[in-house]
């Protein structure tokens, strides 16, 4: 079989087709250590102007321009919260939205909870592990065959001396592509062999230098609620953290931004207009226009992204299939099912004990459920607080004979005694938590799965982190007993010990709170047997 791109020809004859544990694997290869990560953060700035000219390197040895993607019609949606749930809310109303011929979606996310394929979806669905594997082994395979071959932007990217003398072995970008780069040429790739008549691409982090930021004319872009996250890359304040979500912004093309702090709306405003790019703001008293209109995904916060995704999706529409809308009516009737039937997993999930693997281990007359939620900045994790408190006291009306678990752990860069301090404050409630378990965010006693395989973090970081969170939250809740704060090395280990917690204590409910982190939600989820969703 010959393979053939713009560029060359390359030649499967003879290979053995790529297994998906294979594909995984040699994914997982391209993830930088920690200490290779660590120079980076040092490196600062100067490191992000190579950004978007190394992934047009990157696409053009796979055979792509920037500009061949145009025809996946992309929706690119950047923010610092609810930019998922409102890619995925835009995916469910396109693909649910009455036409002639149903629209055949892309949906690309990150990160992944238990499978690496569950970010590159076709029609809401991860592909499927013989898809993941093939379109894989296609760039993999032009990538080697390619490393020395000259292109484009080549020039672009040579670093030179005072003299002006090319001095190629300090380039700043290795052969092959680093985890998120390689994921977002491979979900390209995919969309286009798919034939998607839409692509939604969410922002991996910040926007301007995103591997994502390399399309060049989307159908509209989306920009979510802003926060802090990702200080040590993004800046500081909101105006920088504006700045470079903003960074998706393209000339002429309509933007939808959801109203933001004052500092960051100029900066969005400013950007757009200096881009003449129509920018549409949804304000938070919107949320009347959905009013009896049932919304799969729990939460105010929830309906704010509802919003959001309503202005993509009608905007998409309107210049892609040249629907006329009523402006009378703030969200057409074509949108309900859509917003109905969408899932999220991860965020906002109950999860009943019966639901997962670990069922019969429960006993007769106690009931428990988990609550994940991947919250992982100062404003979300206010919501999922809020979240928490209101599901579980529903789903326990008299509030008395409970034992709350809270399972916590936040990702190397955050800070995690301020998040903590967010759910410290249930502890003055009649929600308060008399368990916490602060772990790792590795799978299993014996390591990760594959697809959850992380070479990025040191050992060392987490177990400083949990110290820390340890005296964090004996400062912030006094007279907590330390007895009742446990640390484990793994999520499996957390499990088991909630688990065994479940069997010995009185209590007859027993309700497990999950958050921090979407790839400790993710953990759980794997551990608990859930398949990929």
């Amino acid at each position: 079989m010959l393979t053939t791109c713009r560029n060359f020809t390359t030649s499967n004859v003879g290979r053995v087709p790529f297994t998906y544990s294979e594909a995984v694997n040699k994914l997982n290869s391209l993830q930088s250590n920690a200490a290779l990560l660590e120079q980076l953060k040092k490196a600062g700035p100067s490191m992000n102007k190579y950004s978007i000219p190394e992934m047009r390197y990157y696409l053009q040895r796979i055979g792509y321009e920037a500009h061949d993607f145009d025809q996946l019609q992309v929706i690119h949606v950047a923010g610092t919260k609810g930019k998922g749930s409102t890619s995925a809310l835009t995916q469910s109303i396109l693909r649910n939205y009455p036409l002639k011929r149903p629209l055949r979606t892309g949906l690309y996310t990150s990160p992944h909870l238990v499978a690496v394929r569950e970010r590159i979806r076709i029609n809401g669905k991860p592909i499927s592990e013989d898809a993941f594997a093939k379109y894989s082994e296609d760039i993999w395979t032009r990538l080697e065959n390619t490393r020395d071959q000259q292109f484009n932007f080549d020039k672009e990217l040579d670093v030179v001396d005072g003299s002006n003398k090319v001095i190629r072995d300090q380039r700043t970008h290795p052969d092959m592509p680093i985890y998120f780069r390689y994921l977002t040429l491979l979900a390209l790739h995919t969309f286009m062999q798919e034939k998607v008549d839409v692509a939604i691409l969410e922002v991996g982090v910040g926007g301007e230098y995103d591997s994502t930021n390399i399309i060049e004319k989307p159908i509209v872009c989306g920009i979510t609620a802003l926060g802090l996250d990702h200080v040590g890359v993004l800046g500081t304040t909101i105006d920088q953290i504006a700045w470079h979500k903003s960074g998706i912004i393209k000339k002429y093309r309509p933007v939808v931004c959801f109203d933001q702090p004052s500092d960051a709306m100029e900066v969005v405003e400013q950007r757009a207009n200096n881009k003449m790019a129509p920018l549409e703001i949804i304000y938070p008293s919107q949320v009347t226009d959905l009013t009896n209109i049932e919304i799969g995904l729990a939460g105010i916060h929830q309906c704010y992204n509802a919003l959001t995704a309503i202005a993509l999706s009608k905007k998409w529409l309107e210049e892609c299939r040249d629907i006329k809308f009523d402006k009378n009516q703030a969200v057409p009737e074509g949108c309900f099912e859509g917003l109905k039937k969408v899932t999220w997993p991860g965020r906002g999930q109950r999860l009943p004990i019966e639901n997962t693997k670990y069922a019969l281990k429960v006993a007769n007359g106690k009931t428990m459920i988990w609550y994940l939620d991947g919250a992982h900045t100062m404003e979300s994790l206010g919501v999922c607080t809020k979240w928490f408190k209101n599901v579980s006291a529903n789903d326990n009306d008299d509030n008395t004979d409970v034992s709350r678990i809270l399972i916590f752990n936040c990702t190397n860069g955050r800070d995690g005694p301020r998040l903590l301090g967010t759910l410290s404050q249930l502890q003055s409630s009649t929600m308060a938590f008399d368990q916490i378990i602060f772990t790792t965010n590795t799978t299993f006693r014996d390591g990760c799965t594959t697809d959850n395989t992380n070479n990025t973090v040191a050992v060392s970081d987490t177990q400083d982190m949990q110290k820390l969170l340890i005296k964090s939250w004996l400062e912030q809740v006094p007279g907590f007993d330390k007895r009742n704060i446990h640390i484990v090395s793994s999520v499996e280990e957390a499990v088991d010990w909630t688990m065994y917690h479940t069997k010995n204590t009185p209590k007859k409910t027993i309700q497990v709170l999950t958050t921090g982190s979407l790839v400790l939600v993710g953990n759980t989820l794997t551990v608990l047997g859930m398949a990929a969703q």
